[in-house]
């Protein structure tokens, strides 16, 4: 079957604000997405906004180089080795149709771009995924150069206290002003209300030891409540709406990426995220290039999925991107760097993107941060 795609472009008083011409806000454009499903037990939400953060250890200041360099990358691996099995179409059906929704370049390079906000529902091929076995195949490079270009720029290192330690994770602008990250990064998981992360701050573009966009302080958190009680690792998600800088929301700096949901499992990614665990230091982004390798069948549907990938501890909730590169279309984030088995130390697990991932996606962009 032919990929279709039915786009629907937004108002033109957003193109007229894009090219810097216009009077209306980004609220505009945030009005078009589509709405979520209806809330149910699987895709519900919650957020630190009302949590007992320890209030005597909040950092009102930014972190320091040494604080840094001396966080400790949270830990990626799970016990045993999972269930991993290649998923048909007959096995795998998406909660909806195919949407995807595009990302913005930075404030300073939207004149010259030809992207327009807008969201496409469309119906993909039947083509199967072949899936591989474990070990899967794929490329890890450095990112030697390119920190200040799109979409790179988007992805930074994510600095936080968690439970009295300070740790490092992964995490990407991905509209007006949320980053996005993995579950584990905003919240233990624990159902306890004292388990949030707290002294968040996001550096986009950080390239050794360099913050080339600044710090960026956090407001709130939000996760999945699946992930909050019970640790499911199905909705391993999360995200963090930023204080405004020097009068700039995060999106405006640097950009933000697409989103994508209830796609196939027929993708090649990349993987963008700061692996701070050997043998890797984390000044650096390393991405990993691969297409789908298998799922895991441990937790039940919707099925994590696995790709080839050798990225450790720091790089979670680093993103997945599918259509990755250009200045056009494309870009699209559809997961984000979770877990992987002990057993199996070349693999990187992402909770699917359906629905459920699509609600916290909206709370996310749609809000507002006084």
């Amino acid at each position: 079957m032919n990929v279709r795609f039915i786009r629907i472009f937004l108002a033109f008083t957003v193109l007229l604000s894009m090219l810097g011409i216009g009077f209306t806000s980004t609220a505009s454009a945030l009005s078009q997405l589509p709405l979520p499903q209806a809330q149910s037990d699987d895709s519900g939400l919650i957020s630190s906004m009302d949590a007992p953060v320890p209030q005597a250890d909040v950092k009102h200041r930014d972190w320091t180089r040494e604080e840094m360099m001396n966080a400790k990358p949270y830990p990626l691996e799970l016990s045993g080795s999972g269930m991993p099995s290649i998923l048909s179409d007959q096995d795998f059906q998406p909660t909806g149709k195919p949407v995807f929704i595009e990302g913005v370049l930075p404030q300073n390079e939207r004149a010259d771009s030809k992207i327009i906000p807008s969201f496409s529902l469309g119906g993909e091929g039947s083509l199967e995924p072949s899936g591989y076995t474990y070990p899967a195949p794929f490329t890890r490079y450095e990112n030697f150069n390119k920190y200040k270009n799109y979409p790179y720029i988007t992805v930074g290192k994510l600095f936080f206290t968690q439970s009295g330690v300070n740790y490092v994770c992964s995490a990407a602008s991905i509209g007006n002003y949320a980053i996005w990250t993995a579950g584990h990064c905003v919240h233990a998981g624990d159902g306890s209300s004292y388990s949030w992360s707290y002294n968040v701050v996001f550096v986009p573009g950080y390239q050794n030891g360099k913050a080339l966009k600044g710090q960026w302080k956090y407001y709130n958190l939000w996760t999945k409540t699946d992930w909050y009680y019970n640790r499911d690792y199905r909705y391993d998600m999360g995200g963090a709406l930023l204080k405004k800088k020097d009068g700039y929301k995060i999106s405006q700096k640097v950009g933000n990426l697409g989103f994508a949901y209830n796609v196939g499992l027929n993708k090649h990614w990349h993987v963008i995220g700061y692996p701070a665990a050997a043998p890797f230091n984390g000044l650096t982004q390393q991405i990993c290039t691969a297409s789908y390798a298998y799922s895991d069948a441990a937790f039940g549907s919707p099925y994590p999925s696995a790709i080839g990938c050798d990225l450790t501890g720091g790089a979670s909730g680093g993103p997945w991107i599918t259509n990755f590169g250009g200045l056009g279309y494309g870009n699209y984030l559809n997961g984000n760097n979770s877990y992987r088995h002990l057993a199996n130390i070349y693999e990187m697990y992402t909770p699917y993107f359906g629905d459920a991932a699509y609600a916290l996606y909206y709370q996310l962009v749609t809000s507002v941060v006084p």
